[in-house]
């Protein structure tokens, strides 16, 4: 799936809160030192602090990369609960947790599922970092190409503009990772009507 991750190689710190994500880069943990890092953490912290939450959504990283998409979904989802529980619903860890979710919705062949929960990620985001913060674009790249799957082209490609819109602003207009979204919104209109379009 295309994503903009490299965008966040470019972007200041200080624009990048919380815990690393897959916007940010992926981890390099083997899978038996995320199992023990779990493990440590649910015995030293018990099951429902945050810290636990982190460690499962690590563990469900590296699971996901090596598409064990069934497991990796299953630590999300105990990650995503217990942030909710913690930290509330609407929080920064929350989104981006659910995000990963979604990412693997979507290569588990979801859509409409992933598509509701790029959105609710978009949303929290959003109100979290305001509407010019870079890890929107990200959120926004790749809900663009999840709705250009679903043939929702309409909505794929204002998903792209906004997501062009804020890149440039913070990047300026000739950094690559703009060009790179410029390409991919060229490709969803050369596409022309073959994809059904629907709103």
């Amino acid at each position: 799936m295309e994503t903009l991750s490299n965008v966040v190689s470019e972007v200041p710190a200080r624009f990048m809160p919380g815990r690393p994500d897959h916007a940010r880069g992926r981890s390099t943990l083997d899978e038996a030192s995320a199992r023990r890092s779990l493990t440590i953490c649910e015995i030293a912290l018990g099951p429902e602090h945050p810290d636990v939450a982190a460690a499962a959504a690590t563990l469900a990283t590296v699971l996901e990369e090596e598409r064990r998409y069934d497991e990796a979904e299953a630590l999300y989802r105990r990650a995503l609960a217990i942030f909710e529980r913690t930290l509330g619903p609407d929080h920064y860890e929350t989104a981006v947790t659910l995000g990963n979710l979604a990412t693997v919705r979507q290569a588990s062949g979801d859509l409409d599922d992933a598509a509701g929960m790029y959105e609710r990620t978009l949303v929290i985001k959003e109100r979290r970092l305001g509407a010019d913060h870079p890890e929107l674009a990200v959120t926004l790249n790749n809900l663009a190409m999840l709705y250009r799957a679903q043939g929702r082209r309409r909505a794929a490609a204002e998903a792209y503009r906004r997501a062009l819109g804020i890149l440039e602003r913070v990047l300026g207009p000739q950094h690559p990772s703009v060009a790179a979204c410029r390409a991919s919104y060229a490709r969803l209109a050369a596409a022309g009507p073959a994809a059904r379009a629907r709103a």
